[in-house]
């Protein structure tokens, strides 16, 4: 999935503007000035109340935004407090005030719940529970050919980077590698030795070879600023996009 769906986006600024949405229309009915109409809805700040009316349907708009497994599972919950809570609604009540919960309440609660049956779908799934086709995601792996060290608990065994990004890299194929586990890296780089910890996410070929893809988690905000240095002196060495840069180890 190259792109990600729209519905998911349209959603999202849907629920993120509803609490201005109801603000508007409490200004339509009650031609009262918006510092008269904020001053009343501060005055009810209860947790229940804040969560009701500023809160549940931004953050529905935010897991939706957010494509993870927890948050496929987190989405669908506040959804149910959604729709409970349009359904159970009585006359002239928080948050709405009148005598039935708003139109573009019903509107985007139905746009949620159509999202919801098409999540039963597991094509529809797949962006949540495998990074891999969340493909807005990737960033730009740049080919090198960089002799590495990878280090389990028991065991130090060699390897080559053979594409390289911000967020991770591809290794070739070793028998010492196991999908799932988490190694310690180590490389050098212009002189500059490089280590940081790699969680080994799927095998697969690429190029016609057989390697790991495997996913930086540094340690600390220093790691990351120093790979993305690595990763610009990288980028500029490509004449084009087609060259492998002759990186030594």
């Amino acid at each position: 999935m190259k792109n990600k769906p729209f519905i998911f986006t349209l959603l999202s600024v849907l629920c993120f503007i509803e609490p201005a949405i109801k603000v508007l229309y409490f200004r339509a009915i009650t031609q009262f000035d918006f510092l008269v109409i904020l001053a009343n809805l501060k005055a009810r700040n209860s947790f229940v109340e804040v969560f009701d009316f500023w809160i549940v349907f931004p953050l529905a708009g935010l897991l939706i935004m957010r494509l993870r497994k927890w948050t496929y599972y987190a989405f669908m919950s506040i959804l149910a407090y959604i729709v409970y809570n349009i359904f159970t609604y009585e006359k002239y009540t928080w948050p709405y005030n009148s005598d039935t919960p708003f139109m573009y309440n019903y509107i985007v609660a139905l746009g949620a719940f159509a999202v919801f049956a098409y999540f039963l779908s597991p094509k529809a799934r797949e962006p949540f529970f495998d990074r891999r086709a969340r493909l807005w995601e990737t960033k730009t792996r740049y080919k090198v050919q960089i002799s590495c060290k990878l280090k389990s608990s028991s065991l130090t065994f060699p390897s080559k980077i053979l594409n390289i990004s911000k967020t991770g890299a591809f290794v070739q194929d070793s028998p010492y590698i196991n999908v799932g586990e988490t190694l310690e890296m180590e490389f050098n780089f212009l002189g500059h030795t490089m280590e940081v910890p790699v969680q080994i996410i799927h095998k697969h070929n690429s190029h016609n070879k057989q390697g790991y893809g495997v996913e930086f988690k540094f340690k600390n905000f220093a790691q990351s600023v120093r790979m993305g240095k690595m990763i610009n002196i990288i980028k500029k060495s490509h004449a084009d996009l087609g060259a492998t840069p002759k990186i030594a180890a």
